[in-house]
C-alpha cells in the first residue's frame, strides 16, 4: 500500500471507525472467499480507490486522513479482512481542484478498477456526478452539498449539509453579540461551510460583523487581525486548518484581546498543541464524536491501530486522521453488509438497512443509517484547549439542537 511522499480545513468543514476491540466492523466470516464478478473484487482481495489533495491549498490539513484510512484498513486485515478479503487501495492525488478530482476519479474506476472510493477532499463536487451515474459507493469526509444529493455517497461526518442552531446558541451561551468570520479561501468546500454556520450564528441574534477570506502564504495573519478588531466583533469563528490555524488565531487575539470565545472548526490534535499549544489556550473546537479525553476500548482500539499502521505520526490524537478512521469503518461496515460476494448495490442497499451503527463506540449518539445517513449532525460536543495549552477539556455533556428551517438567519 503506497504511503503519502510527504507530510481540513478544516474542518470545518471539513469535516471514520472501529471495531477492534470496541467491534465496529468485525472480520470477514469467511475464510476461504470465492471468486466474484464485481469490479475489484478477487478471491483474496477488494480493491478501493482513494482520493486526496497530497498537494494544494489544502494538502497539509487533510495530510493526516490518509493515516486514518490506513489505521482502519490495517486493523480490519489483521482481523482476517472482510469475509475473508483482505482491503487494498490505490490512490490518487486530486490536487485540490475539481477538474484534477474528475480525472483521478475516472482513472481509479476505468484504468484501476477499484470497488469503489474514500474520498477526503474539498473538491468531491468535480467527480460526483460521475460515480453517481456509474453507481460507484462512495465514502469519505463530507463537504459540500454532493454527499446530500447522491444516494451513492456515505459518510459519518454530515457536517455542512444543514445549518443547525447548535453553533450559534453556543456563541451566545458565551456572550457573544457580534462576530466575524475567518475561512480558508480557494475551496468551495469551505463556502459551504461558511454559509451553514452564518445561518447558524445569526439565527441566534448574533450579528456578522465582517467575513474574512484567508490563504496561507499568500494573506498576512496580522492584518486578519487588524480587520477583526475594526469590526468591532467580541467573538470570532474561524474555518481554517493545518499550520496556519495557530498563527491566525494569535494574530486575532493580539489586535482584539477582549475576545469573549474563539470558536474553531479545526485544531482538535495534540501535535498542533505541542507546537503552539500557549496560542491556542481558550480556543473552542465542536466535534462530532466521542473526546479522545472521555477514553475507553473504542479509543484505546483508535489509538493502537494508528500506532501499528501509521507509525509515522507520533501522537495519533488528531482530527483528520480520527474522522477518516471513523469514515472508513462506515466503509468496511457496507463491505460487511454486502455479503461474501459484495457488487456495489448491495454495498448500497446493504448499508442503508443498518438502523444501529456507532462505530464500535467512537460516536456517542449512535445512527440509525437507513434514516440518517447524509443527514446533518445535530449532536455535538465542545472540546477547549486548556490555560497551559497542553490539553483538552471537554465543556459539558454533548449538546443537541435541530436544523434550522429554509432562509434561517438569511439577512
Amino acid at each position: 500500500m503506497p504511503r503519502r511522499s510527504s507530510s481540513l480545513l478544516g474542518v470545518a468543514a471539513l469535516l471514520a471507525i472501529v471495531t477492534a476491540g470496541a467491534g465496529a466492523c468485525g472480520s470477514g466470516s469467511s475464510s476461504s472467499a470465492s471468486a466474484c464478478d464485481s469490479p475489484g473484487v478477487s478471491s483474496s482481495e477488494i480493491r478501493l480507490g482513494l482520493l486526496y489533495p497530497d498537494t494544494g491549498p489544502t494538502a497539509s490539513a487533510i495530510a493526516t486522513a490518509r493515516a486514518g484510512v490506513d489505521a482502519r484498513i490495517g486493523l480490519a486485515n489483521e482481523k482476517g479482512g472482510i469475509h475473508g478479503r483482505k482491503i487494498v487501495y490505490d490512490w490518487r492525488d486530486d490536487q485540490d481542484n475539481p477538474t484534477a478530482n474528475a480525472t483521478a476519479a475516472r482513472y481509479l474506476v476505468e484504468q484501476r478498477n477499484v470497488f469503489g472510493l474514500l474520498e477526503f477532499s474539498f473538491v468531491a463536487d468535480g467527480s460526483a456526478q460521475y460515480l453517481a451515474d456509474k453507481g460507484i459507493p462512495v465514502g469519505g469526509l463530507s463537504v459540500g452539498d454532493a454527499w446530500s444529493k447522491h444516494p451513492n455517497m456515505f459518510t459519518v461526518g454530515a457536517t455542512t449539509v444543514s445549518p443547525i442552531d447548535v453553533f450559534g446558541n453556543f456563541l451566545k451561551s458565551q456572550g457573544a453579540g457580534k462576530t466575524a468570520v475567518v475561512a480558508t479561501a480557494l475551496s468551495a468546500g469551505t463556502g459551504d461551510t461558511n454559509s451553514v454556520l452564518t445561518q447558524s450564528v445569526q439565527a441566534a441574534g448574533i450579528d456578522i460583523v465582517d467575513n474574512i477570506a484567508f490563504t496561507d502564504g499568500a494573506d498576512d495573519p496580522a492584518s486578519v487581525g487588524r480587520r477583526v478588531a475594526a469590526s468591532g466583533a467580541d467573538s470570532a469563528v474561524v474555518i481554517i486548518n493545518g499550520p496556519a490555524l495557530p498563527a491566525v488565531v494569535a494574530a486575532i487575539r493580539a489586535a482584539a484581546p477582549r475576545m469573549k470565545v474563539v470558536l474553531s472548526f479545526g485544531g482538535y490534535d495534540h501535535q498542533l498543541l505541542a507546537a503552539a499549544g500557549q496560542i491556542m489556550a481558550g480556543v473552542t473546537i465542536p466535534i462530532f464524536y466521542r473526546p479522545f479525553e472521555s477514553g475507553g476500548p473504542a479509543v484505546e482500539a483508535y489509538r493502537q491501530a494508528m500506532i501499528r499502521y501509521a507509525p509515522q505520526y507520533n501522537d495519533p490524537e488528531q482530527q483528520l486522521a480520527y474522522t477518516a478512521y471513523i469514515d472508513t469503518d462506515l466503509y468496511l461496515r457496507g463491505l460487511e453488509a454486502a455479503g461474501p460476494c459484495p457488487t456495489r448495490q448491495s454495498f448500497m442497499s446493504g448499508l442503508r438497512a443498518v438502523t444501529s451503527y456507532d462505530a464500535g463506540g467512537l460516536l456517542m449518539t449512535p445512527m440509525n443509517i437507513a434514516r440518517d445517513l447524509g443527514k446533518q449532525i445535530t449532536c455535538w460536543s465542545f472540546v477547549q484547549v486548556n490555560a497551559e495549552g497542553k490539553g483538552f477539556n471537554v465543556l459539558g455533556d454533548q449538546q443537541c439542537g435541530r436544523v434550522l428551517p429554509a432562509g434561517a438567519g438569511a439577512s
